[in-house]
């Protein structure tokens, strides 16, 4: 799509650790790229139907966020998702318990323009409970790595 305008979301919550680490990539990437006329970077502490605002009208989305599984892999191992890896759409008991698939699946309802494609960067983290800003090393290691391989993507993009 030459005219795809792309969004790179970056979730999480900065002053909770590791938890911070979407946003910690996207300040990354920022560092060191020059731009794209159809790329928009954003930061967000967000979730839930307030997450509309911020996707509505874009052709793809890349989320990075944290993710806490109970599979073997290290903290700092970075899975790639779809949506139709998160699972059913579920029944929420408030607005801002709406998890992704659901959120994009409201808009779709509501007739907004929701992305055609998402792709999510989900990078393990272990805790997200602790008031630090600091990240773990396993997960800060991840930071650059994963700042320099979406650099890549988001530069092979067509301009047009």
């Amino acid at each position: 799509m030459a005219s795809q305008k792309t969004l790179l979301l970056g979730l999480g919550n900065t002053i909770l650790g590791d938890d911070g680490i979407g946003i910690c990539v996207v300040r990354e990437i920022r560092k060191t790229w020059s731009g794209h006329p159809r790329v928009e970077l954003v930061e967000a502490s967000l979730a839930g139907m307030v997450l509309l605002d911020v996707i509505t009208g874009f052709d793809k989305v890349i989320v990075v966020d944290a993710i806490m599984t109970d599979d073997p892999n290290p903290a700092g191992f970075v899975y790639e998702l779809t949506l139709d890896d998160l699972g059913e759409v579920i029944l929420p008991y408030a607005s801002h318990a709406l998890d992704l698939k659901t959120t994009i699946e409201l808009g779709k309802r509501l007739g907004y323009k929701m992305p055609a494609i998402i792709q999510i960067y989900a990078i393990k983290i272990e805790e997200n409970t602790l008031f630090t800003e600091a990240l773990t090393p396993p997960v800060e290691h991840v930071v650059p790595i994963l700042a320099e391989r979406l650099i890549r993507e988001l530069s092979s993009l067509n301009p047009s």
